[in-house]
């Protein structure tokens, strides 16, 4: 959950709101039936207030809260983006499964996403890990140096969050420049950053100068998915 931060992004969101609404009234499902479904079909914990507002504009829903809406009201995801306007979503392709949540890839990152995007795979996460408004995006591992650990193709899915517990693998960018792979670690005035690649070198940093060099994490590695991609 996310207010709008842009002029464009409100306007956005104004139109994704002005969607949920005429399609929820066109189910003829009250505030309170979306928020009741959410919570029992989905383990959120939300209430009529939080969808009004996500229909007024105020908040904008996460992609996993938008996937969920649209699996309630019958629509598509991309319908209430207002990308297209076509309601519903065509038929899945042979062979993929429809069960779970299809999450972008990308092959590199400067932001939260922003980079390049791999569209030549499809990786699908089980919806039971979105319990709570959670949120994953995958990462296509570009080059050797990270072996054993990881090779080449290697999908790892990240849960989209910045504070690790210990030791635990991140996506982390540094004064805006391409992420990297590295073992975090907390400190008590601080964090040990370990990127993977050996030709990066190992460094702990303070709060202050975390915040100096804008460093950024960006996701916490969830699960990895060992392919004979290339």
């Amino acid at each position: 959950m996310r207010k709008p931060t842009t002029e464009e992004k409100k306007a956005s969101m104004i139109e994704v709101g002005k969607r949920l609404n005429a399609v929820r009234k066109n189910a003829g499902l009250s505030l309170s039936d979306i928020a009741e479904r959410l919570n029992r079909d989905f383990g959120a914990n939300t209430n009529k207030g939080m969808i009004s507002k996500y229909e007024n504009g105020i908040h904008e829903p996460s992609a996993s809260t938008i996937y969920c809406l649209s699996k309630i009201l019958g629509v598509s995801s991309d319908y209430i983006l207002g990308k297209t306007d076509v309601m519903c979503a065509p038929a899945p392709l042979q062979g993929v499964e429809t069960t779970g949540f299809s999450i972008k890839v990308y092959k590199s990152l400067t932001a939260p996403d922003v980079g390049e995007q791999d569209e030549s795979v499809t990786e699908i996460i089980p919806t039971s890990w979105m319990v709570g408004g959670r949120e994953y995006f995958g990462y296509r591992v570009p080059n050797g140096r990270l072996a054993p650990r990881y090779f080449t193709g290697d999908i790892i899915i990240f849960e989209r969050k910045s504070k690790p517990k210990k030791d635990q693998t991140c996506i982390v960018s540094m004064d805006g420049t391409e992420a990297f792979l590295a073992r975090v670690t907390n400190k008590r005035e601080g964090k040990t950053i370990a990127p993977l690649d050996p030709i990066l070198e190992e460094n702990y940093y303070t709060t202050a100068q975390l915040l100096e060099k804008n460093i950024k994490i960006f996701g916490i590695a969830a699960e990895v998915r060992r392919s004979e991609r290339v």
